[in-house]
């Protein structure tokens, strides 16, 4: 549809053009054949004049008409050029100001050329205060304008971003934040100012210092819970190792007086005691990764070494069990990297300790070797109940356990694996797990 005024437009010149070549034609025509035709019919001097002064009076009379005609034409064009032009211009004026945000256009010197209503409500001026003339610069502070300016002659000459945020200033006085988009206006390859749009970002900046604050307040609650779990943690695991050690000590002293059940309930605190301190220490651990208290120490350290040590620790619960712990590496050096001994110690300690304790039959697996990048990796595959596939995204969360409740089957408080993914993102190391529910789990650890 945008076409057809175009199409109109060609049609009416075209048909000036034909109307004009006609005319040309038909008078020259005219003019020749009767100058050279009348005189055979006539050789009166008089008549010749009197035909020769109608011939001029017709001409003139014509070319008037035809003068008239396309004179017409053209001031009726101009018209409805103008009417169009207004039109457009009325309806560019309605839709600036029926817009929530300020639209302006400013010349070189930041005159303002143009703006809609929405820059009174948002500056607090009247219609006759900002006219051609007002300058843009007097609704930011002053100690914004200079930069203002600056950016002003960068936009315009295409030397930087068009976004910026400034301090506006209202007319009372008060005042409050604004993102200004820019873009230059050029008329025949020449820029001549700017044209773009206001926006205030109060609402934003109040919603943006609330969720620093909230999350101010949030790490300083985990902080202070983090702190509370550490010291209460001491406490009892203070007292616990005296009672340990005096369970140790009676239980020596009178070994050759107790039965079998006695025996039994000596070896049953001992055991209940360890995992209670597991437990303890593995909330210590939690607590310092919280508070961002655990330094990492690098040096050169030997896996094979921590996990032939590690598989020892563990052979005798998993003789307890009748499960084989076996340790290989299939790499053909001494596999030594450089990371932290206590991290790694405390990872693959947690990984064991799991695999053993999720295991009832059948063995675990500890073997190195390297991978596609030639980094050294981890694998503890062990022949356990495995993880079913709705619980794999949920094992690395704190305090998270597939078998809940006080029908559980197994003992524990969840916060092994959340320690091993913390621990590994300390000494850029990754964790990969295959599992399948009822027959075991993988779980490889690469060192980057």
């Amino acid at each position: 549809m945008s076409n057809i005024p175009h199409k109109k437009e060609r049609s009416k010149h075209s048909g000036i053009i034909k109307i004009i070549l006609i005319y040309i034609i038909v008078g020259g025509l005219w003019i020749f054949f009767s100058d050279s035709i009348i005189p055979h019919f006539t050789n009166d001097i008089e008549i010749l004049t009197y035909i020769a002064t109608a011939k001029g009076l017709l001409f003139i009379l014509v070319t008037a008409a035809l003068l008239y005609f396309m004179i017409n034409n053209y001031v009726n064009e101009i018209k409805h050029v103008e009417e169009n032009f207004h039109e457009s211009e009325k309806r560019y004026k309605e839709l600036a100001d029926s817009l929530p945000q300020m639209i302006f256009e400013i010349d070189k010197e930041g005159l303002i050329k143009f703006t809609n209503l929405a820059s009174y409500k948002m500056f607090g001026y009247t219609l006759e205060e900002i006219t051609e003339g007002f300058s843009v610069f007097k609704t930011i502070v002053p100690g914004d304008r200079e930069r203002a300016r600056r950016n002003m002659i960068q936009i315009m000459r295409g030397e930087k971003k068009d976004v910026e945020e400034y301090t506006a200033l209202r007319k009372d006085g008060t005042t409050f934040p604004v993102i200004i988009f820019s873009n230059p206006i050029t008329t025949n390859k020449i820029t001549t100012g700017l044209r773009g749009i206001a926006i205030d970002i109060t609402e934003r900046k109040i919603m943006e210092d609330q969720l620093i604050r909230s999350k101010e307040k949030a790490e300083e609650s985990d902080k202070l819970k983090s702190e509370f779990l550490a010291q209460m943690s001491h406490e009892i695991r203070t007292p616990l190792n005296v009672i340990l050690s005096y369970n140790s000590f009676l239980k020596d002293e009178l070994a050759n007086y107790l039965d079998e059940d006695q025996k039994s309930s000596f070896i049953s605190v001992e055991t209940a005691g360890r995992r209670l301190i597991r437990t303890i220490d593995l909330i210590l651990n939690m607590a310092e990764l919280h508070a961002g208290k655990l330094e990492v120490r690098i040096n050169d350290i030997n896996l094979y070494d921590i996990l032939i040590e590690l598989t020892k620790e563990f052979e005798h619960s998993a003789k307890e069990k009748n499960l084989e712990l076996s340790c290989s590496k299939s790499c053909d050096v001494m596999p030594v990297i450089k990371s932290d001994e206590y991290i790694v110690t405390e990872v693959f300690q947690n990984l064991i300790d799991n695999a053993v304790k999720y295991t009832l039959r059948g063995k675990i697996e500890v073997n190195i070797y390297n991978n596609e990048k030639n980094n050294y990796c981890v694998a503890i595959k062990d022949t356990g109940i495995g993880i079913a596939d709705e619980y794999m995204d949920k094992i690395f969360l704190p305090f998270s356990q597939e078998d809940t409740g006080y029908s559980r089957k197994f003992d524990g408080n969840g916060l092994g694996l959340a320690l091993v993914k913390k621990y590994l993102d300390l000494i850029d190391a990754e964790i990969m797990v295959d599992s399948k529910k009822g027959k075991g789990s993988n779980f490889i650890v690469c060192f980057n």
